[in-house]
């Protein structure tokens, strides 16, 4: 499925994009707020990607820009251990040149669009304290603030836990069940 803006698409990733991705996540400015991989844990990230697209109808895809046909980033869901679970958490980030031009806003949006017409839940997402641009994304697209949380039990790595009713509103949406798919489990992700 594949999902348009006006000056975006957003479509499942596909082998093809493998280049593009390692090259994103190996980047410093991309990967500004989280570890910047290398390229075995960059690649890994990747095939979770391709994992979760075929499980979940709005899992991390890529942005493409309509008039340059680049490739400027993704946006959708992961899997991320929290309190004892695993759970989906939505996430985004945009290549340095295509921030500040609402893109990331209005990609988000418009995968959202597509979870509430799939899912109906509470959907986390994680967001370090000084990523103001972030989180103001995430309150433009409804995101609110719910707790703050230690990452991986250190107090010295704090983040923001935001929740955004998905659907009908519900529960917290669970990661998928990998052993009734088949597939091997994706690794857990760190944040988004």
């Amino acid at each position: 499925m594949t999902v348009e803006t006006e000056r975006l698409l957003l479509r499942r990733p596909v082998e093809a994009d493998r280049n593009r991705f390692v090259e994103l996540f190996t980047d410093d400015e991309f990967m500004v707020y989280g570890a910047r991989l290398n390229i075995d844990s960059a690649n890994a990230r990747f095939d979770h990607m391709l994992d979760m697209s075929e499980l979940v109808a709005y899992a991390k895809q890529p942005i493409v820009e309509r008039a340059s046909g680049t490739i400027v980033g993704y946006t959708g869901v992961g899997v991320i251990s929290f309190d004892g679970a695993e759970y989906l958490e939505w996430g985004w980030r945009l290549v340095p040149a295509a921030r500040g031009k609402g893109l990331a806003t209005e990609a988000v949006t418009a995968l959202l669009a597509l979870a509430d017409r799939t899912d109906d839940g509470k959907m986390l997402c994680f967001i370090e304290p000084e990523n103001a641009p972030s989180r103001s994304v995430a309150d433009k697209v409804g995101f609110h603030w719910w707790k703050h949380a230690e990452w991986n039990g250190d107090a010295d790595e704090p983040t923001d836990v935001l929740v955004r009713p998905i659907g009908a509103g519900g529960p917290l949406l669970r990661a998928p069940s990998w052993q009734s798919t088949g597939n091997p489990s994706p690794s857990v992700i760190s944040r988004t």
